[in-house]
């Protein structure tokens, strides 16, 4: 055997060029990895934001999108008066408390972030797509896309690369939580917070700064300023301190307990300033507030607090108050099954490494629990599908990013180890099961579009088997889908659309010119014999309760939807979301009698 021999040293004149060698050899290990990260992370948020962009008015406008939309043109009109303002070296009347009653006026209770963020894509996108109705929903696929690439980019080392992308894949492809991307609405801008918020928190706490302390005031700051549900980072982020402090280590050396208690407090002195710069940031950003600080404080956490009743439609039955366990049964049901079962792994896994574990798995884990609990509470109104508590929803992804990562770390091992013969790139197996694995998921976010409020998962047979147990659709977004036949029938057909309210909604289509003003719209129950056409939309809830208040035309709802043949309708998985009835056909039903309402 050749003996090696020592290399002898360099002359001293040739040492810079080893520096200078030994440096590149450093910056090229670290520096490309990074640029490539950055690379990757900008290259989820544009795709992210480009395909929510491009599909935006693929679905209809929500119950509550005009709200939102009406708020968002105050803000975009106070910015305007800022602007004005300064310009002329008026600093002062946009801040006067009457204007900022005028535009910054919160009947609807919430927040400033998502109607802010609508109001600046509305500005900037307008012009580029030329559809305000697209450009006004664009933050909202800002805040997606910019979700996921935090996501990634917190991910790529504690999960490694393989898993934070897996994670990605898992959140993008939840149909619940990419169809509410699309909406100018509080929930996809408060859980993208919430996620940005929470792994900003976490580097905090895992290596403090100044320039960590401060991104992590802004990100939870954010949060706060989205919804309600954004205070619960910061609870969460205790429930992860106390979690993961040494206890054992300190009973059992009683000479600890000083650095131990070090520790936690510092640990919870992070958190607790935090929170106090994201109030900060709350009242910087809510001008509604400064009118009468603690006053309207008060005012928000109380509207909230006793929200007033809305029904849903839950195993079954129709419910004032969903039980304890909707949210639980909730989150089986509509995530898809696949990456449901690698969350579940995840937290497994999680769990039974708690010493080992990455902080990001043991947060994800910890911030599902507590995002959720509130909902556990009988008293907290629980409706329209997952939305309320889509914030826990992503900290699922995170978790199955964690199981494929652990799981693609052994199957590369093994694979070196055993069968290097024959495969010589491991990676190859590794992105080959990534994509195995979410392609169900990618196939119903895919697929179910633009009907992914009304997606349920294979544990029970997707909505074709989920319609008898669960709602099937809500906020009237895929009426949109109805417009074309409409605007097919000869001028002055008269449409009756239950409920009422969707009266108003129809007119919004009307005088954005997607239907025909010539169609006459009916709202009115009494006017439902002159109605050449009915419309409505598979809504358990609203069909039960028409049943409650109006019981004759409750019955012929549930009949037509459950027994009749629409002239057109929007279907996803052969089950109607919406349906358009002729005249003959509800004729027809009018004189069934009605059987007494069991059930179906």
């Amino acid at each position: 055997m050749r003996s090696k021999v020592k290399p002898t040293p360099q002359p001293t004149h040739e040492a810079p060029t080893i520096a200078k060698t030994t440096m590149a050899k450093w910056l090229g290990e670290r520096l490309k990895p990074s640029l490539m990260d950055i690379a990757v992370g900008l290259a989820i948020w544009f795709v992210a934001f480009v395909w929510v962009v491009a599909t935006a008015s693929d679905i209809g406008v929500g119950y509550d999108e005009p709200i939102y939309g009406g708020y968002a043109l105050r803000y975009l009109a106070w910015l305007q008066l800022l602007v004005d303002c300064w310009m002329r070296g008026d600093f002062l009347t946009p801040f006067r408390f009457e204007v900022i009653d005028t535009y910054w006026h919160a009947k609807d209770m919430h927040p400033p972030i998502p109607k802010l963020i609508a109001a600046l894509g509305y500005a900037v996108m307008t012009p580029l797509l030329g559809d305000d109705y697209a450009a006004m929903r664009s933050g909202t696929g800002f805040l997606f896309g910019a979700m996921l690439a935090a996501i990634y980019w917190s991910g790529r080392i504690p999960l490694t690369r393989a898993g934070a992308l897996f994670a990605v894949g898992a959140v993008a492809f939840m149909p619940r939580m990419f169809a509410d991307a699309h909406f100018l609405t509080m929930d996809m801008p408060v859980t993208a917070t919430t996620v940005i918020g929470t792994l900003l928190l976490l580097q905090a706490l895992e290596r403090p700064s100044r320039w960590r302390l401060i991104a992590a005031m802004l990100g939870v700051g954010a949060a706060f300023a989205s919804k309600a549900n954004g205070f619960l980072i910061i609870p969460a982020a205790v429930a992860f301190v106390v979690a993961t402090s040494d206890w054992r280590s300190m009973w059992r050396d009683k000479t600890q307990w000083r650095p131990f208690a070090w520790a936690l407090g510092r640990s919870l002195g992070v958190i607790a300033l935090v929170g106090a710069g994201a109030m900060a940031f709350l009242f910087a950003t809510w001008l509604w507030l400064w009118v009468d600080p603690l006053h309207r404080f008060r005012d928000y956490f109380t509207f909230h607090a006793k929200h007033f009743v809305v029904h849903t439609f839950y195993l079954g039955r129709l419910w004032a108050m969903a039980p304890w366990h909707y949210p639980l049964v909730m989150t089986a049901v509509t995530v898809p099954a696949v990456t449901l079962l690698t969350a579940l792994c995840g937290a497994g896994v999680t769990l039974w490494r708690w010493g080992t574990a990455p902080a990001l798995a043991q947060m994800a884990l910890l911030s599902y629990c507590v995002h959720i609990a509130p909902f556990l509470l009988p008293t907290t109104p629980k409706y329209n599908g997952v939305r309320l508590f889509e914030p826990a929803f992503p900290f699922l992804g995170i978790l199955a990013g964690y199981a494929f990562g652990t799981a693609a770390q052994a199957l590369t091992a093994w694979l070196r180890a055993k069968a290097a013969q024959w495969i010589s790139s491991p990676h190859l197996c590794v992105t080959a099961l990534g994509i195995v694995l979410l392609a169900p998921a990618a196939h119903g976010t895919l697929s179910s579009h633009p009907f992914g409020l009304s997606y349920y998962n294979a544990l029970v047979g997707g909505v074709q088997g989920a319609k008898e147990r669960f709602e099937v659709t809500y906020w009237g977004v895929n009426l949109f889908s109805l417009l074309p036949f409409l605007n097919r029938q000869p001028q002055g057909t008269k449409v009756f659309v239950f409920p009422g309210a969707l009266h108003t909604y129809m007119q919004f289509y009307q005088r954005a010119q997607m239907l025909r003003d010539d169609i006459t719209v009916l709202g009115n129950p009494r006017d439902l014999p002159d109605a050449d056409f009915v419309v409505f939309q598979a809504s358990q809830t609203e069909i039960l309760l028409a049943r409650q208040t109006d019981p004759p035309l409750g019955d012929l709802l549930w009949r037509l939807w459950w027994e009749a043949t629409p002239a057109y309708a929007a279907i996803y998985d052969g089950v109607v979301i919406a349906g358009v009835y002729d005249r003959a056909t509800v004729a027809r039903f009018l004189r069934r009698p009605s059987p007494k309402p069991t059930g179906r």
